[in-house]
C-alpha cells in the first residue's frame, strides 16, 4: 500500500540527488533532504524539510508551503499560507546575524540536552563513534519511513487534521534531529578534548564548541548545506540507534570508559 502511494499520490523523496523539478499539475509535494523547484501547479500543500524551494514565476500552490530547516525564494503564487522555519534569514536580518542567531540556539539546545538528558546523549554518540555507517543507513531508513507515513496522512487526512499531523511529524522529527546533532558534537568534542584547554574538557563545554563548528561550517556557501544534510542525516540515525540501546532504562547505553 504504501508502494502504491509513493507512486501515485504526487511528488515524495528523500535525499535526492538534485534538485526535485515539479512541471505540470501534480496533487502535492513532500520531499526530505533534498531541494525542490515549482514550475507547474501543485494544488495541495508543499512540505520541504532540510531543504529549500524556488517557486517559479509560473509555479503556483493552491495549498500551503511549509518548508522545515530551509530557504523560500517565491516569484509565483501561494494561494494558502507559507511557513518557513530555521533556513532562512527573517526579513530585514543579513547573513551574519542569522549564523549568529542559529550558533546562539544550537548553543541553548546543547547545553539543555546534554544537562537534562546526558545518559541519551552519550547513548548517541557512541553509536555515531562507533557505527557511522550504520547511522548513516539507519538515518536515511527512518526518514523513508516517515516519509511513508507523511505521505499516509496526506492520503487518509484532509484540511486542518492533515496540516495537524504533519506538524506532529514534522515537530517529532526535528526533535530526534537535535538530539543526533547534539549526539554527534559529544562524539567530536570528546575527540578533541586532548586538544582544548583543561576548563573546556568537560562534556558541556566540549559539546558546544563541537556544535558551533558545525553550525559555522553548515553557514559556508556551496559546501555548508550538503555539509548540514550529511550530518543530519548520520544525527537521525545515531539519536535512533543510541535511544534504542537506552531503553530500558535500567541498560546503560555505553560503556564506562566513555564517561572522560
Amino acid at each position: 500500500m504504501i508502494a502504491a502511494l509513493l507512486l501515485t499520490a504526487a511528488v515524495h523523496a528523500v535525499a535526492p540527488t538534485g534538485a526535485v523539478v515539479v512541471r505540470g499539475e501534480v496533487p502535492q509535494v513532500l520531499v526530505v533532504a533534498g531541494d525542490v523547484r515549482v514550475e507547474g501547479r501543485v494544488t495541495g500543500n508543499v512540505v520541504v524539510v532540510l531543504g529549500d524551494v524556488v517557486l517559479g514565476e509560473q509555479g503556483q500552490v493552491d495549498g500551503d508551503l511549509v518548508v522545515l530547516g530551509g530557504s523560500l525564494q517565491s516569484s509565483g503564487t501561494i494561494r494558502g499560507k507559507s511557513w518557513v522555519v530555521g533556513g532562512q534569514p527573517p526579513e530585514g536580518l543579513s547573513a551574519l546575524p542569522w549564523v549568529l542567531v542559529r550558533l546562539g540556539l544550537w548553543l541553548v539546545v546543547s547545553f539543555l540536552l546534554v544537562a537534562l538528558f546526558p545518559r541519551v546523549v552519550r547513548g548517541g554518540a557512541e553509536v555515531l563513534a562507533e557505527r557511522p555507517v550504520w547511522s548513516g543507513v539507519s538515518g536515511l531508513g527512518l526518514l523513508l519511513l516517515w516519509l511513508s507515513m507523511a505521505v499516509l496522512v496526506g492520503a487518509s487526512a484532509g484540511g486542518g487534521l492533515e496540516l495537524m499531523l504533519w506538524a506532529s511529524l514534522a515537530v517529532a522529527l526535528l526533535a530526534v534531529k537535535a538530539l543526533g546533532l547534539v549526539a554527534l558534537a559529544w562524539a567530536v568534542g570528546r575527540r578533541l578534548r586532548l586538544w582544548l584547554p583543561t576548563s573546556l574538557r568537560g562534556e558541556i563545554p566540549r559539546t558546544g564548541l563541537a556544535m558551533a563548528g558545525l553550525v559555522l561550517l553548515s553557514a559556508i556557501p556551496w559546501v555548508g548545506m550538503p555539509l548540514w544534510v550529511v550530518a543530519n542525516v548520520l544525527a537521525v540515525g545515531g539519536a535512533w540507534l543510541g535511544f534504542r540501546a537506552f531503553w530500558p532504562l535500567v541498560q546503560p547505553a555505553y560503556p564506562a570508559s566513555s564517561r572522560a
